[in-house]
């Protein structure tokens, strides 16, 4: 099975507190955490990562899919929160605001569009994470 993406995501953690540098192909960041938990809140702390991973999929998809169809559809906003039930139990929220001249059937297959972006479908189904020394 080959990768989704192009590269490798690379993910270094020094003696710099928390401070983590994050490099994906020609793409770099920064994750920490806030200095309430003695980070040096230089970035957003991972589990923000992880929304930010299914609210931009769900925005961009839901851009390509309209203009595909030439929706009249000016901009799409996502709003993503999780909230941790319990240690094992957890449910993303999502609102998906779309900003535009749409009918209400544009909407509807928009709001649908999004429910099918592929981090959508990835945290929904069955995950296996392989961990190994290098």
């Amino acid at each position: 099975m080959t990768a989704a993406f192009e590269d490798k995501v690379v993910v270094a953690t020094a003696k710099t507190k928390y401070e983590t540098k994050i490099s994906a192909g020609k793409h770099s960041w920064i994750a920490d955490e806030p200095a309430s938990k003695e980070g040096t809140d230089l970035g957003p702390m991972p589990m923000e990562l992880l929304a930010s991973s299914l609210g931009a999929c769900t925005s961009i998809t839901v851009r390509m899919y309209a203009d595909k169809k030439e929706y009249p559809l000016d901009s799409v906003e996502v709003h993503v929160t999780l909230d941790k039930r319990s240690a094992e139990d957890h449910q993303f929220s999502r609102v998906v605001i779309l900003n535009g001249n749409l009918s209400t059937d544009q909407r509807e297959r928009l709001l649908a569009v999004a429910n099918a972006c592929p981090v959508h479908k990835l945290l929904s189904g069955k995950i296996e994470i392989q961990t190994s020394l290098g």
